[in-house]
């Protein structure tokens, strides 16, 4: 388990100190998550936490994490070693760390627990910091195949870190030089929303799902990381804690996917539905009334982060599963099937009111007819 990342005091941190950046950064966690699904990969990401996103590539028993920083500029095109170590003074009048010297001390920090860092910007690297990374992505030692650019490096960042001891430095810098990653996260500041929804709707691969629906789903993901990020935690913390509060995995896209499947892929069902109840005289008023509320349902499921509407939905199935099994002799009674499972179901709908009478009522149709 990460112990020290649970329990190590939070830095200082500046936060999201614009709209633009701030969006910008949740955008790029949600993207970045798409593509780790689409990877068929297991994660749990942590916002805002010890860094702008720190993610584990286990969700139960995380054994190390990776930190993220994540960067936007527009005053300048690339990033150079001078920029990366740049340092600059507080209010206090005390130093404040560079990108890179944030990096060192997360490495630093929690040691063995911090197993990759990464710095991903919306622009791309310059020579110097290419020719790092080339060398490190090819699984070769910095020290080795470059021994003046990683001197170079060493001798910016020892001077934030002099208070250390120079062979506990240097043993850190080590992990530091061969497991930082400085790259550009495939996202502009003129247009990271518009790729961010493409690749959303790639993954969602459903056509009956519409272009107006599909943003509002990926919205809500979205609005789910600002609420994470935003929200404020102190240290030690319970790893079940810190999921709840901070947390994010791969399981959003899972049930996703999931409910996707519950829904009706054309018309057919609704066909189905209506023809049930005009066999049993209901009137055209009564039965646009069930099947629209069943379609505002379908919709709703697909809300994923309403993890109240979803529970209590899965409740009400079970309920209607075990009244219908139970009255199989009286399948075509619906009126008894249907009255009995708004009677067990009393409690939700009294205790959620976006669970309605007439919702509970438009379930026990569709799965008579499903």
């Amino acid at each position: 388990m990460i112990d020290s990342v649970l329990t190590s005091s939070l830095r200082e941190q500046a936060g999201a100190n614009s709209f633009n950046r701030f969006d910008y950064q949740a955008h790029w966690i949600v993207y970045h998550m798409i593509k780790e699904y689409k990877k068929g990969l297991e994660f749990l990401i942590i916002c805002e936490f010890h860094d702008d996103m720190a993610k584990s590539s286990s969700i139960s028993n995380p054994k190390c994490v990776e930190f993220y920083q994540i960067k936007t500029t527009e005053t300048f095109k690339t990033w150079t070693l001078d920029r990366l170590c740049k340092t600059t003074k507080k209010k206090s009048g005390t130093e404040k760390h560079s990108f890179l010297g944030f990096i060192f001390y997360n490495f630093m920090t929690f040691k063995t627990e911090c197993s990759i860092c990464h710095f991903v910007s919306n622009i791309e690297k310059g020579e110097n910091i290419s020719t790092w990374q080339a060398i490190i992505e090819d699984g070769k030692e910095l020290k080795v195949e470059n021994n003046p650019l990683y001197c170079e490096i060493k001798e910016k960042l020892r001077k934030e870190y002099m208070f250390i001891a120079i062979h506990l430095f240097e043993e850190i810098f080590d992990r530091f030089i061969q497991n930082t990653y400085v790259y550009y996260g495939d996202l502009t500041l003129d247009n990271y929303e518009k790729v961010v929804a493409g690749e959303f709707f790639q993954m969602l691969d459903n056509t009956e799902i519409f272009t107006s629906n599909s943003n509002k789903i990926l919205r809500d993901i979205i609005e789910e990381v600002r609420k994470k990020s935003k929200r404020k935690v102190s240290t030690p913390i319970s790893y079940k804690s810190l999921q709840e509060q901070k947390g994010i995995s791969s399981e959003i896209f899972k049930k996703l996917k999931e409910q996707m499947n519950n829904i009706p892929k054309s018309a057919e069902t609704y066909n189905e539905i209506d023809k049930l109840l005009i066999s049993h005289n209901f009137s055209v008023q009564r039965r646009r009334t069930i099947i629209r509320k069943l379609k505002k349902h379908h919709i709703k499921m697909l809300d994923i982060t309403d993890s109240l509407y979803n529970d209590n939905l899965g409740k009400i199935i079970l309920i209607i599963d075990n009244v219908i099994d139970n009255n199989f002799e009286n399948i075509e009674d619906i009126s008894l099937l249907k009255n009995e499972v708004i009677t067990k179901c009393r409690l939700i709908t009294k205790n959620y009111e976006e669970i309605t009478d007439i919702l509970v009522e438009a379930l026990v149709y569709e799965r008579i007819v499903s």
